[in-house]
């Protein structure tokens, strides 16, 4: 089923051209950035006139095939429709009274009709003027009642919709800033040490002698992967099963990198997450209301990490119990029923996700000091693996190389014991 932001054309025609030059623009991005057996978006320099970088077209390129699957989808449905209406109508065309014909005396050079029959027959001969004449005929042919289960079977066209299976929408993500890298780890100085001795000094005393050391930090690019066997008849004989499988498999990884972004270990090959990186503060909820706990989190990263926090990420269940309280009069803080109230908590905007850690809320400047380094986006590419040629399958697969990095992270807090 084509999504919700998809425009329906004026007309199979419309929507016929409209597919394929969409087609032909991904078949020329293709061609441009193919290198080897993979693809290279930094090769593309322009898109539609407009200078880009590699994490532009690979957005670029999600966002056109998600469009040829919904167009795919409703090309696909209006060709189905046309070609029944055609059938209907030249079944309409072809379609008379059935005429039954009765048996025929043996070696007759012509047919006869029952008119023929009965006035042929003893019965009329032998009439009385003031009687009924009646002829019984051999009507066995027309004994055989046309059912559905004896006759023609009705036709069942499958619509074009595919009901996917329920998955958390990406969110996480979108609260850390994206940059681009073509290294295989993000390396940067951290100010380890600062001793501020600056004080007043009277004349020809000595000056307070500071102290700063600088440590390098290293963050490396780690792999998230995923792939899947499909036939060869499946990939020819249904047109969308491409664009669906790409898809799928996008958001998979996708959906992996929101979970490493809260929860990675850091143990390669994980990304650290936020709950797991060395420094940050964390704030018990302890006896504490949950806002005010919130609150407390929020607190440390102003005072310990001079930052103000961009991003509180919280897991449905534990925003249903904030979005529920109520005051002693019963009235709900958050706001009445009847009302749409802000997602958001101490004025810091909240992200709702099943990818948070549940009874944990965490916390921090994402927008400041924390970022997602690409070395190469969402990559797919369709291949053999053993003995996959002879047997007519291929695997398609999907990975991207990501490093994640908090710079600073006492911008950062987790709530623990919601």
């Amino acid at each position: 089923m084509p999504s919700d932001n998809f425009t329906r054309p004026d007309s199979l025609k419309e929507g016929t051209e409209q597919l394929r030059a969409k087609q032909d623009e991904l078949k020329e991005i293709f061609a441009v950035t193919k290198e080897g057996d993979g693809y290279d978006y930094r090769k593309l320099k322009t898109l539609n006139g407009k200078p880009v970088n590699d994490v532009e077209v690979t957005e670029h390129v999600h966002n056109r095939l998600a469009e040829i699957n919904d167009l795919g989808e409703w090309v696909h449905s209006q060709r189905e429709i046309k070609k029944a209406h055609e059938n209907v109508n030249a079944a309409v065309a072809k379609e008379t009274e059935p005429v039954w014909t009765p048996p025929q005396p043996a070696g007759a050079s012509e047919l006869k009709g029952i008119g023929e029959f009965f006035v042929e027959s003893d019965a009329y001969k032998n009439r009385d003027s003031n009687a009924v004449v009646t002829m019984d005929l051999d009507a066995v042919g027309l004994k055989t009642l046309m059912t559905t289960s004896a006759g023609w079977a009705p036709e069942n066209i499958r619509i074009p919709r595919v009901e996917l299976d329920p998955q958390r929408p990406i969110a996480i993500a979108d609260r850390v800033p994206f940059f681009t890298t073509d290294q295989a780890a993000v390396v940067y100085m951290e100010e380890t040490t600062f001793t501020n001795n600056a004080a007043e000094a009277a004349e020809g005393a000595a000056f307070g002698e500071a102290a700063l050391v600088l440590t390098e930090r290293t963050s490396t690019v780690r792999k998230i992967a995923v792939q899947i066997p499909i036939t060869d008849e499946q990939l020819e004989d249904v047109s969308q099963v491409g664009s669906y499988v790409n898809q799928r498999l996008s958001y998979m990884i996708r959906a992996r990198l929101d979970s490493q972004i809260i929860a990675g270990n850091g143990t390669a090959p994980n990304l650290e997450g936020t709950n797991n990186v060395t420094g940050i503060n964390s704030q018990a909820k302890g006896s504490d209301p949950t806002p005010d706990a919130v609150y407390k989190g929020i607190r440390a990263c102003r005072a310990t990490g001079f930052a103000e926090p961009s991003a509180v990420l919280v897991h449905p269940n534990d925003w249903q119990d904030i979005r529920l309280l109520r005051d002693t009069n019963g009235n709900y803080i958050w706001g009445p029923p009847s009302a749409a109230a802000p997602e958001q908590i101490w004025g810091i905007p909240v992200t709702v996700s099943a990818a948070v850690t549940e009874n944990t809320i965490t916390l921090g400047d994402y927008a400041g000091y924390a970022g997602l380094y690409v070395r190469r986006g969402v990559d797919l590419q369709v291949g053999y693996t053993g003995s996959q040629f002879v047997e007519g399958e291929k695997t398609i697969r999907a990975d991207m190389r990501v490093a994640l990095v908090h710079f600073r992270p006492e911008a950062f807090a987790k709530v623990t014991g919601v």
